[in-house]
């Protein structure tokens, strides 16, 4: 359930109020002042991402700068170390 945010009109402190979207209130008491003066004001909210979420916003820019780097390594070679082995003579 969502967590509204309430700002008294007569001493300006803030509630919050815990409830259903369905049963949102459109003033709650005041925690302070016990006024009913109170207006829902818009506060930061935060959510958690999946993996595959973060993943899929990745700039395409970062996956090509990553592969540009990996092929200019010398570990990226796949032949290294064929070219290391000696003829069976």
């Amino acid at each position: 359930m969502p967590t509204y945010t309430f700002r008294c009109g007569d001493c300006g402190g803030v509630t919050e109020a815990v409830t259903s979207m369905r049963a949102m209130p459109e003033s709650v008491p005041c925690d302070n002042c016990a006024s009913a003066k109170t207006h829902r004001i818009i506060t930061s909210s935060a959510y958690h991402a999946s993996e595959a979420a973060k993943t899929a916003r990745l700039d395409p820019k970062y996956e090509r700068m990553v592969d540009n780097a990996m092929r200019s390594t010398t570990n990226a070679d796949p032949d290294r170390l064929l070219r290391r082995m000696k003829s069976f003579d």
